[in-house]
């Protein structure tokens, strides 16, 4: 070993002071250079002579790759932040227009009849045969069930006998002999005829007044006159005969002048006596045939008459109050037995349905006898059919009732319409606040089965002619929505309000106008201001 290291001494002396002259190398000599040491093999030389050189270290080929690799990336990362300054981004753009947005609400509910009904036995009556059974489908006008006939018909009769007997017993209160007179004071009560009668009393003692009164005149008249036609004759007739004289003569009645009965009786006289037994004679036939007072003495005859009917109606008149109430008790049974009568014709032939619906109770069997009042069958309306539906929170500012909705119902097309939203909110099975909502369908038929779950399309919002954007079009950030718009060559962020959105469009109310180009691309790398250019879309 120690004659190795200084071996390996004097080489490295030797290298130190001594070139190797070019021409060496023009020599043929083999250099190996597969270990830590170089041995040269010269051909002139007959010894061999090995010499050392001083190991090197060596670098690895891949970390020299990885170091140019860097070197490349940081070219480029440095190349690209310095040409960024200047770049123009290319965009694509899209020009605002109006068009319609509509809120579709998706939401499942229960179909359920708006409208069912019980119906309950009028009659008492044998069930003579049962026609359904619970969850038949029936069509208005079919027969539900029948009572027994013969039974009905029983029923019917003595009904009617309830109201003749009722109407008889109230007639037995008025005797016959006064029907006249109680058909002549009709609508009058007792109290009114006593009124009555008193005025028609009153009213003919006026009318005897009257007719005493001018008769009394007439006497007078009369008397006066007889008066004045003894005065004439008085001369011609003894004091003591002058009656008798006077009594059936019709001649002139002649005065004697003398006591030698001669006559001698002046024209004057005579015709005076004349117009005196004329007026006589007038006055004694107005005494009898005055048209006054025969006027007057009608009046009295047709008060008379009144007086004599509503005397005897008075008399006929039942105490008013066993009247009333003999009346009001035979108007009952009248019109107790007349509705039971109606409700057995009614009976006849069976009960039928009165809409199309479906069985949903059924409490009556054959043979049974039926009490008045018992529930026998109730029917679900299919005529009358909807589907309730809870409205979450959220989506309940988005419906109001008359919106429209399209319905699925156990595999078919139905429309329908909102008709009542509830006041009040509930919780459901998951704890979540739920609005309850009535949706009416519009056009029901046979096909519905109740029970059974519809899915319901509600078109909640709706607005036209206004500012529609693809929601992926519009960002949001802490300051709120915003669209980027190019302008004059440059990316110029817009807020924009959003009115009604659906899953994939946007309707904006504020911010945009017709005709404004909202960039559609790229939106990740815009800043506001940026310089960009619109692509064409291929």
């Amino acid at each position: 070993m120690a004659d190795n290291k200084d071996l390996q001494k004097d080489v490295e002396l030797k290298e130190k002071d001594e070139k190797v002259t070019p021409a060496a190398e023009d020599k043929n000599e083999i250099k190996e250079t597969t270990g830590s040491t170089v041995e040269i093999y010269d051909e002139d030389d007959d010894d061999e002579v090995e010499v050392y050189k001083k190991p090197k270290k060596k670098i690895k080929k891949k970390w020299i790759v990885l170091g140019i690799v860097a070197l490349l990336i940081i070219f480029f990362i440095v190349r690209g932040f310095f040409a960024a300054k200047n770049a123009v981004l290319p965009v694509e753009t899209v020009d605002v227009s109006k068009g319609t947005i509509e809120n579709i609400l998706s939401v499942s509910g229960t179909v359920e009849s708006a409208d069912s009904k019980s119906y309950f036995a009028d009659v008492v009556a044998p069930v003579d045969q049962v026609n359904v059974k619970v969850g038949d489908k029936v069509s208005s006008g079919d027969v539900l069930f029948t009572y027994d006939e013969a039974q009905l018909d029983i029923a019917e009769k003595t009904a009617q006998l309830d109201i003749k007997q009722a109407k008889g017993s109230y007639s037995a209160l008025y005797s016959g002999a006064g029907a006249a007179d109680r058909e002549y004071a009709k609508g009058m009560n007792a109290q009114q005829i006593n009124e009555r009668l008193d005025a028609i009393t009153a009213e003919m003692d006026a009318i005897d007044n009257k007719i005493q009164e001018k008769q009394n005149r007439m006497s007078q008249t009369l008397t006066d006159l007889n008066k004045t036609m003894l005065d004439v004759n008085q001369n011609g007739i003894a004091d003591g005969t002058a009656e008798a004289v006077l009594d059936g003569n019709d001649e002139y009645i002649t005065r004697r002048e003398n006591d030698n009965n001669d006559s001698d009786v002046s024209e004057s006289n005579k015709q005076m006596s004349l117009a005196l037994q004329e007026s006589i004679l007038e006055v004694q036939d107005a005494l009898k045939n005055d048209p006054e007072i025969q006027a007057w003495q009608r009046d009295k005859t047709a008060l008379a008459e009144e007086q004599a009917h509503l005397t005897s109606a008075k008399a006929a008149q039942v105490n008013g109050g066993q009247a009333t109430a003999q009346k009001a008790s035979m108007e009952s049974v009248q019109i107790n037995k007349e509705d039971q009568i109606a409700k057995i014709e009614n009976a006849k032939g069976g009960i039928k349905a009165e809409f199309n619906g479906v069985v949903t109770e059924l409490d009556v069997v054959e043979g049974a006898t039926l009490a008045a009042g018992t529930k026998t069958i109730t029917l679900a309306n299919l005529d009358d059919v909807q589907v309730n539906v809870q409205i979450s929170k959220s989506d309940l500012p988005k419906i109001a009732v008359g919106q429209k909705v399209d319905i699925k119902i156990n595999g078919k097309d139905y429309t329908g319409e909102i008709t009542k939203i509830s006041g009040s909110a509930a919780k459901n099975a998951n704890g979540v606040a739920v609005v309850d909502t009535t949706i009416k369908v519009t056009n029901p038929d046979s096909d519905i089965i109740l029970g059974v779950e519809a899915s319901n399309k509600i078109h909640a919002e709706k607005a036209e002619n206004t500012i529609v954007l693809p929601y992926e079009y519009v960002s949001t950030d802490a300051d709120g929505d915003f669209v980027y718009v190019l302008e004059d060559g440059k990316a110029v962020r817009k807020p924009v309000t959003i009115g009604i959105s659906t899953s994939t469009e946007a309707q904006i109310t504020e911010g945009l106008s017709e005709n404004d180009k909202v960039i559609t691309s790229n939106l990740e790398l815009l800043t506001d201001g940026m310089p960009v250019v619109a692509m064409e879309v291929q």
